[in-house]
């Protein structure tokens, strides 16, 4: 089976007998830093660049990036932080109380707007690198968000499709979205759910029921039932293969707000499982091993 992704126009193909080969679902976190060493751990605190911003308990931080892949200078405005989402060295995102989860996503949203604001800024990005596989070069757990002087081009494309798609249906794409059997959860203010052209095995998307173009907009309310449904969708990764590695990315308008009316916030959560290729690399095509209805059925039922 093969489809064409609506956003990015990226083929993705399933072929779910690959989902058989013996090394298709081993990808765990298995390296861990030792506490001693570990630059995020409070007693350790020395190793990172001063302090930006932390609760009062310490329990969510926030430091620049000590090897950042952008930096402010005179001829490019740039920002990268890590935020530091616990204190303690161990704990995982699936282990945070619900109140923690509040904080983080509080504080998420503050930086965010506070970059944002910057003259220089024209695009906030978020994003969690969780485990080797997914790109995080601490096991200690953690954010990034970087501020940078453009727009990414994926970010210029999914605006001008979306741009495109509101001005010939009236209504934003995503709220126009028919999920079929693919939602995994919902409550009163997410929907949490598998999209119908997903490149990843086991991707799953959060989606405000509201039009919310920037986690900027967040309600109060919004960003704890954002956190908790987080929280339950990376708790069913971990039943289906604990230990897996995974990035959230999550995708607001740029600050512009010239694209609000078009473009809906939504959260990307992608399993590292599996590899990516020769084919992949060379075609910009995807192959998935789980069909969408399968997975979000799955995931559905391991629960939280």
């Amino acid at each position: 089976m093969m489809k064409r992704c609506f956003l990015t126009g990226e083929y993705v193909f399933y072929a779910t007998d690959r989902a058989k080969r013996p090394h298709s679902f081993k990808k765990f976190d298995v390296r861990t830093t030792p506490k001693q060493f570990c630059p995020f751990c409070l007693e350790n605190a020395h190793m990172t660049p001063p302090l930006i911003y932390a609760e009062d308990d310490n329990s969510v931080r926030i430091v620049p990036n000590k090897y950042p892949f952008l930096a402010n200078t005179a001829e490019h405005y740039g920002v990268h932080d890590v935020l530091i989402d616990t204190a303690d060295h161990e704990e995982r995102l699936s282990q945070f109380s619900d109140d923690h989860l509040h904080k983080l996503m509080r504080v998420i949203k503050q930086r965010f707007i506070q970059l944002e604001s910057d003259e220089g800024s024209q695009f906030v990005q978020v994003f969690k690198n969780q485990g080797r596989d997914a790109g995080a070069s601490q096991s200690h757990s953690h954010w990034q968000i970087t501020s940078m002087c453009v727009v990414p081009l994926k970010m210029e494309h999914l605006c001008e499709v979306l741009g495109k798609y509101h001005k010939e249906h009236g209504v934003c794409y995503y709220c126009n979205l028919d999920f079929g059997t693919r939602i995994i959860e919902e409550s009163d203010l997410f929907r949490v759910y598998m999209p119908a052209d997903a490149k990843f095995a086991y991707e799953m998307d959060i989606l405000p029921k509201r039009h919310i173009a920037s986690i900027r907009d967040f309600t109060d309310e919004e960003l704890r039932d954002f956190g908790i449904l987080l929280k339950h969708s990376v708790t069913r990764l971990n039943k289906v293969y604990d230990g897996l590695c995974y990035n959230v990315c999550f995708y607001s308008a740029p600050k512009s707000r010239e694209f609000d009316d078009c473009f809906h916030f939504y959260a990307q959560i992608i399993p590292r499982i599996g590899h990516m290729a020769g084919f992949e690399f060379s075609t910009g095509c995807y192959i998935n091993s789980i069909l969408p209805e399968e997975g979000a059925k799955k995931l559905r039922e391991v629960g939280y």
